[in-house]
């Protein structure tokens, strides 16, 4: 009885230590690969959708596979390529904007005033549509649905790259792993 008591307790507390390992804030794992997937896989560039999902889909392998991306967000990342107008000539993002009301400083979905917010993500989800066909109270535009990314800044030195910074080996790196097959510190 004894042992079963402690074998269970043993899983139950594997089981919550695999649960908060496993949280991962894949925006953010995302921003930092972002240049990484936007140097390989050109947005503007492309011949056509699915050829740019393949591309960035390939990339994000490359950087799970070297353990620098975790495994659960290689999904979040290729859905931004798949949410994006990159290849697909003639159409628009179309994302719903957080305003500001300059007369009481209350801050309104431009689509619909009765709903507040703090940022455009509040406000619903970005779409894409035939260009110049975004309805009322959203903001048109190109790329990625996802949100925008800060610049990396990447120091440059032998062991000082952050994540995401470009180099050579692994004694370039500041985590001491460089993922070789897309030349990017983990």
């Amino acid at each position: 009885m004894k042992a079963t008591v402690v074998f269970v307790s043993a899983l139950v507390l594997a089981m919550f230590a695999g649960r908060a390992q496993a949280q991962v804030n894949c925006s953010e794992a995302r921003c930092i690969f972002n240049q990484v997937i936007n140097s390989k896989c050109d947005c503007g560039g492309s011949s056509n959708h699915g050829h740019y999902v393949s591309c960035v889909a390939h990339t994000v392998k490359a950087l799970s596979d070297c353990g620098v991306l975790p495994k659960n967000c290689k999904g979040k990342a290729t859905r931004c390529a798949a949410r994006s107008t990159c290849g697909k000539d003639g159409f628009s993002t179309c994302t719903p904007t957080c305003v500001t009301d300059i007369s009481t400083g209350a801050m309104t979905c431009s689509d619909d005033p009765t709903v507040t917010c703090t940022t455009d993500t509040d406000c619903g989800r970005c779409h894409i549509k035939h260009a110049g066909a975004c309805p009322a109270g959203t903001t048109e535009g190109s790329g990625s649905c996802c949100p925008t990314c800060g610049a990396l800044t990447c120091s440059v030195g032998p062991g000082v790259a952050e994540p995401g910074c470009a180099c050579n080996n692994d004694a370039d790196c500041a985590s001491g792993n460089c993922c070789k097959s897309v030349g990017v510190c983990g």
